[in-house]
């Protein structure tokens, strides 16, 4: 393991969210950033991804959202790097850059939020130079019955989803999801829209039951409900910096590497074979 795989690993230590962890990974992997690249993390919320590229491979990185109060959070959690420019806009307006402005885009689950998606596609598609690359994941619309059953069963059933608007109930549909994606659909996107896709791929199949559930009732735990500071720590993916807190029966870390364990079986999967919580593309724009 080379340093920025030891580096990775390390701010990767307290994401709970192994889903989320594996997006990352494969994201980084598919854009092989460079110091010399400039970056766009469009959607970046709190700003973990603007995070770990800063740190990582210190680009010319400018991190773009909607939400001005998520955008002050990510400033506070980089704050000091040079090389990184906050931006809050709308997105569904239209990105304030010029044309062939980025060498790579990160854009990780943005796309199911938006009333209309085809638009938007186009614009990150315009502000790509030619020959770049967009690292872009969505939700999948074939997700594993044990990351959210309730939904799963419904669904199957013709019923429908829960309320997205109920946060523990509305499952895989929570935070105002629009839509998930299925294979065909998003490549269709992707390439009606100018795109050469260069791999697509299922991320995480494997995970334990009810596991959309377990996390979020995890995060109503240490937000909402008193915790030791030295608990609330331990689940913030941002404080990875600071040490660990020891103790000899560690609940939470003996959870965790449960979930380790059976995230372990999706490092042998590639391609769109089976269901999973993520689809991840890798797009490039044409160079001629």
């Amino acid at each position: 393991m080379d340093s920025r795989e030891s580096m990775l690993e390390q701010m990767l230590s307290r994401v709970g969210d192994l889903g989320f962890r594996r997006r990352i990974v494969r994201l980084m992997e598919c854009l092989d950033i460079k110091e010399t690249d400039t970056v766009l993390d469009c959607g970046c919320g709190e700003g973990f991804y603007s995070m770990i590229i800063s740190e990582l491979y210190g680009p010319d990185l400018t991190a773009f959202d909607f939400n001005a109060e998520l955008l002050e959070k990510a400033a506070d959690w980089i704050e000091g790097k040079k090389r990184v420019k906050f931006l809050n806009g709308d997105l569904t307006k239209g990105l304030p850059f010029e044309a062939n402005s980025f060498d790579k885009i990160v854009f990780t689950e943005v796309l199911e939020h938006l009333d209309e998606d085809a638009p938007t596609m186009k614009e990150i598609f315009r502000v790509l130079k030619p020959g770049g690359i967009v690292g872009l994941t969505v939700p999948n619309a074939s997700y594993p019955l044990f990351w959210d059953p309730p939904n799963w069963i419904r669904g199957h059933l013709g019923l429908g989803h829960f309320n997205p608007k109920n946060t523990v109930t509305g499952g895989v549909w929570s935070y105002d999801h629009k839509r998930l994606y299925r294979h065909g659909e998003i490549k269709r996107l992707a390439e009606e829209t100018g795109f050469n896709v260069m791999e697509m791929e299922s991320v995480t199949h494997y995970c334990v039951p009810f596991n959309y559930l377990i996390l979020r009732l995890g995060k109503l735990f240490y937000t909402s409900i008193p915790a030791s500071l030295s608990t609330a720590e331990t689940m913030e993916k941002f404080e990875w910096r600071k040490e660990a807190p020891k103790s000899r029966f560690d609940l939470i870390m003996t959870v965790f590497k449960l979930f380790k364990w059976v995230d372990s079986g999706n490092d042998r999967l590639r391609g769109v074979d089976k269901s999973s919580v993520s689809v991840l593309l890798k797009l490039e724009k044409p160079t001629s």
